[in-house]
């Protein structure tokens, strides 16, 4: 035990020189789509990555998760480890499992190996939308639409998950816009084509991309500007109520959260003529999804009016996501907590300061009065979630009581620590997957008192707890 802690130090000392267990680094990824790859059911990705082995071991296989999930899946996925193919296989793959890539012969360590991947995402039936493509452009508006390296097996295993240079190459049509992560690098003609390049910063937000034909207005408001890309030009004061308003809801955020970005970018409100279908219905007939600082809404949304009261209190849920769901991500298990429920939880904080305390109260009641709408049988499975095998009536209701929990750890440690709990979170795990263990312990630390008792009221019993609507029925 002595010499295990000797070894420890030494290795600490070195700073980390010596390698402890079986471990790789991760130092590049490209990412390549092409629009002449898109039909109406499917976008076609290659991946390329470079690892170097700096463990105290050979390695047989590495486990990669493949993208997917409750809207979208991969399939057609092939696999080639330094131009030698090792694996392919021809079939759907909705849950994003874990594929198994092999090293034959092993990987040797201090060797660097470049593996390549190549596959299809194709959007499931029934989902969030999250992927999708049409005749008029396509978006990637999910964390999870590239392979996630997982550790290898064994004790003191270390491995860099995201890559230390990321770079995306997008080639559209002349007439398309793009939106990614980071900032475009160059761009360059290649017959009817254009490719875009760009760079990702490692830490900020896993790669995203939305592309299409939009007309673009910019709208300036207060310290930034929001950015419209529709099909139809918007009217100039409709655009500028909106970016009021959503500029204001940004600032409520980040005063909230903290900024989550070294440098401040516009906000981004983009529509598509594919049909949204949430996890979390919001408001009836319209829907949105997510991107970091950015809202994308279909045709419906837009056709209602995007500074319409329903509008804009779903981009105010959408955006809440750039913090938790892209900065931060939910484990499945939290999703429905961290993802849905914080959403809801910034949004009526984002109402609070627009109208004032009584807004809290107002929203707080109208929360409880949709929850307890949906019926009793739509809370009857304990915890928060995984999404996957929940019907649409249990995730709206595991939403709300999610968002509604928040409300109650707030309640009882006060706005100031349980603020300052969540700034933690945000900072110490920006770019890694967090559930509510990590809730848990930055509440309880910021608190300074055991929160057992009340995670327990709330995972494991269906409803709300009766001490929590009454104290809220008390204040209205």
């Amino acid at each position: 035990m002595r010499s295990l802690a000797l070894l420890l130090i030494s290795a600490s000392l070195l700073g980390c020189a010596v390698a402890l267990g079986p471990g790789f680094s991760h130092s590049y990824r490209s990412v390549a789509v092409s629009a002449t790859s898109i039909e109406p059911t499917h976008i076609h990705i290659r991946v390329t990555d470079k690892l170097e082995n700096i463990g105290n071991r050979s390695l047989a296989y590495l486990d990669v998760a493949l993208p997917g999930g409750p809207s979208f899946g991969t399939k057609n996925v092939s696999v080639s480890v330094d131009a030698k193919a090792v694996l392919g296989q021809k079939v759907t793959r909705q849950s994003g499992p874990a594929l198994r890539v092999p090293f034959d012969p092993p990987w040797l360590q201090g060797q660097e190996k470049e593996i390549a991947f190549a596959y299809d995402l194709e959007p499931a039936p029934e989902g969030r939308g999250v992927i999708g493509a049409t005749s008029d452009g396509f978006y990637l508006a999910d964390p999870n639409v590239f392979p996630a390296w997982q550790p290898p097996l064994g004790p003191f295993a270390q491995a860099s998950l995201r890559a230390h240079t990321e770079q995306l190459e997008v080639s559209v049509p002349a007439d398309f816009q793009v939106l990614a992560a980071g900032r475009e690098q160059r761009s360059e003609r290649r017959g009817e084509l254009v490719v875009h390049r760009f760079e990702t910063p490692r830490v900020e937000f896993p790669p995203y991309l939305v592309a299409g034909r939009f007309q673009e207005q910019r709208a300036e408001s207060g310290p930034g500007a929001v950015v419209f890309w529709t099909r139809e030009t918007l009217d100039k004061e409709s655009a500028r109520n909106a970016a009021q308003r959503l500029s204001a809801t940004v600032g409520t955020y980040e005063d909230l959260f903290g900024p989550v970005a070294r440098n401040h970018f516009p906000i981004h409100v983009v529509e598509t003529s594919a049909e949204l279908a949430p996890i979390v219905v919001m408001t009836p007939n319209i829907s949105a999804a997510s991107f970091p600082e950015g809202v994308l809404f279909d045709h419906r949304a837009v056709a209602l009016g995007l500074a319409s009261d329903p509008v804009l209190d779903l981009a105010d849920y959408e955006l809440a996501r750039t913090w938790f769901g892209w900065h931060v991500r939910p484990r499945p298990e939290a999703d429905l907590l961290l993802g849905g429920g914080m959403a809801l939880f910034a949004a009526l904080h984002a109402a609070e300061a627009r109208r004032g305390i009584a807004a809290r109260q107002q929203e707080i009641a109208r929360l409880i009065s949709t929850y307890d709408g949906l019926g009793a049988t739509s809370d009857e499975k304990p915890g928060f979630g995984p999404a996957v095998g929940y019907s649409r009536a249990e995730l709206t209701a595991k939403a709300y009581k999610g968002g509604l929990f928040l409300f109650a750890l707030e309640d009882i440690a006060g706005e100031e620590k349980f603020h300052s709990a969540v700034r933690r979170i945000l900072t110490d795990m920006a770019g890694q997957e967090i559930g509510s263990d990590e809730l848990r312990s930055a509440v309880e630390a910021e608190a300074g008192r055991n929160l057992a008792g009340a995670f327990h009221a709330w995972f494991d019993h269906p409803g709300l707890p009766a001490e929590f609507r009454a104290r809220h029925a008390a204040a209205r």
